[in-house]
């Protein structure tokens, strides 16, 4: 009596074709069918050969690999699992490396069968289309991540891009970093805006006084704002997210914003509030919880603000917005400052433009940094204050406690504290000179508090 096979054992024979088949019995499915799968070849040698390659698959991975896949397809589904699971700014770079570099270089061949060639070919691409090496790394990480997660589908045996080196790494050239303002171009900007109508300088005194990102600005609540302990929580920004289709593809428009079942591509639980059209207010880049003090004379110049635009409606509860409640989006900002810039003599009018000066709202948070550094404040301190994880940034390890934050941070008030003093406010008739719905009064760049402690 022969011998009988145990299952993923493995068979082998000749067909009337003259082909060889090799056979795997995977015993049955839920159904009681038999499921087998085969490989054949010209020869015995060759069958043979793709047998025991097809039983190692087995044991490895519980089931053979799909040989079929092609990048441009794994690909897709790769983004819809991972759009769960990142933030839509990172989810945005990761399909657009995917559509502008990996699918068009090697997006038909089949993921089993990537050679590390095949990675270096991406590279290529990239290079000969002018682009730096921060583009080829990052297109090498994710092709990574992506290889990565077909290993796990079992779509192919291992990931080959990880025996390619990465481009960059130790010899990369120094990413070109935002400078800082002069102190003659901060206290220009801060006393032209100083003067602006509405108090409406207070945001860009913010810029520069806080050293928080612009979208951090932007989404800033007054709900987050504690003008008599002179602390605001940076708890929300404004940022801009896309849509997906919801119907699977059935409802047959193009673009997935006017699909009637469209979905917001947010990560699972990911924290939003809708402001107008695809702007939200979402949680910022290093979490919530980031407590910053204010220095008296940004206290006053916010709280004058919000007695200025107390009149005009506020549905979404922002601090800074226009008049008619809608948020300052990031456009509208930029040229606000490049005004600014002109107003104060910073720029020419010839450089009021879009792209038409380096000096972007971004430099007030280097120069926040770069003026607390300046002043001896610990790097630690400075990180928290900034919002800043990595240790380039931060550079010692260590928690900095609230008295040292706020020492910090007045101790940038002192430093500029002439050229901090706000304008006399305009008072109604009826109201005594300093004692202003409870605002305090500056002397010195310090503020004396009202009897009344208003808000």
């Amino acid at each position: 009596m022969p011998k009988r096979r145990q299952h993923g054992e493995g068979a082998l024979f000749q067909l009337k074709t003259g082909y060889w088949r090799g056979v795997v019995d995977m015993g049955e499915d839920t159904n009681g069918r038999r499921i087998q799968k085969y490989v054949h070849g010209k020869t015995q040698r060759i069958a043979r050969d793709k047998l025991d390659t097809l039983k190692a698959e087995i044991r490895e991975h519980g089931a053979p690999l799909s040989k079929q896949v092609t990048v441009s397809d794994w690909s897709v589904r790769w983004l819809e699992r991972v759009v769960r699971d990142v933030d839509p700014k990172t989810f945005s770079g990761y399909r657009g490396v995917i559509r502008n570099w990996i699918v068009p270089t090697i997006g038909r061949h089949t993921v089993a069968a990537l050679k590390p060639s095949d990675v270096l070919a991406v590279r290529d691409a990239i290079r000969d289309a002018g682009r730096g090496t921060s583009t080829a790394r990052q297109a090498h990480i994710v092709l990574s991540m992506l290889l990565d997660a077909a290993v796990g589908d079992r779509l192919c045996a291992s990931n080959v891009a990880k025996g390619v080196r990465k481009p960059g790494g130790a010899k990369r050239a120094p990413k070109v970093k935002r400078g800082a303002l002069t102190t003659d171009q901060a206290l220009a900007i801060l006393r032209t805006a100083a003067a602006l109508p509405d108090a409406a300088g207070s945001r860009p005194w913010f810029k520069v006084l806080s050293g928080q990102r612009p979208g951090e600005i932007l989404g800033a609540t007054i709900a987050d704002l504690d003008l008599d302990a002179g602390t605001y929580e940076v708890a929300w920004k404004l940022e801009e997210l896309r849509r997906d289709h919801g119907c699977g593809g059935t409802c047959g428009y193009k673009q997935a914003a006017r699909c009637p079942d469209a979905v917001w591509r947010v990560p699972d639980d990911f924290e939003m509030v809708q402001i107008r059209g695809a702007w939200h207010l979402t949680r910022p880049k290093s979490g919530t919880g980031r407590v910053i003090p204010l220095i008296p004379q940004l206290v006053e110049a916010t709280r004058r603000h919000l007695a200025a635009m107390d009149q005009y409606p506020n549905p979404h509860g922002l601090i800074w917005r226009n008049k008619d409640g809608s948020p300052i989006l990031p456009k509208q900002d930029a040229q606000d400052w490049r005004d600014l810039l002109e107003a104060a003599g910073v720029i020419t009018a010839a450089e009021n433009k879009p792209g038409g000066t380096e000096l972007t709202s971004y430099w007030t948070r280097h120069t926040a940094v770069t003026v607390l550094a300046s002043l001896g404040v610990d790097f630690q301190i400075i990180g928290e204050l900034v919002g800043h994880t990595t240790a380039q940034v931060t550079a010692i390890y260590r928690h900095a406690a609230d008295d040292e934050k706020r020492a910090a941070m007045e101790a940038l008030g002192g430093k500029w504290a002439d050229a901090l003093a706000l304008p006399a406010a305009e008072q109604p008739a009826d109201v005594a000179q300093g004692a202003i719905d409870g605002v305090p009064e500056i002397t010195d760049g310090r503020a004396e508090p009202a009897d009344d402690g208003g808000q």
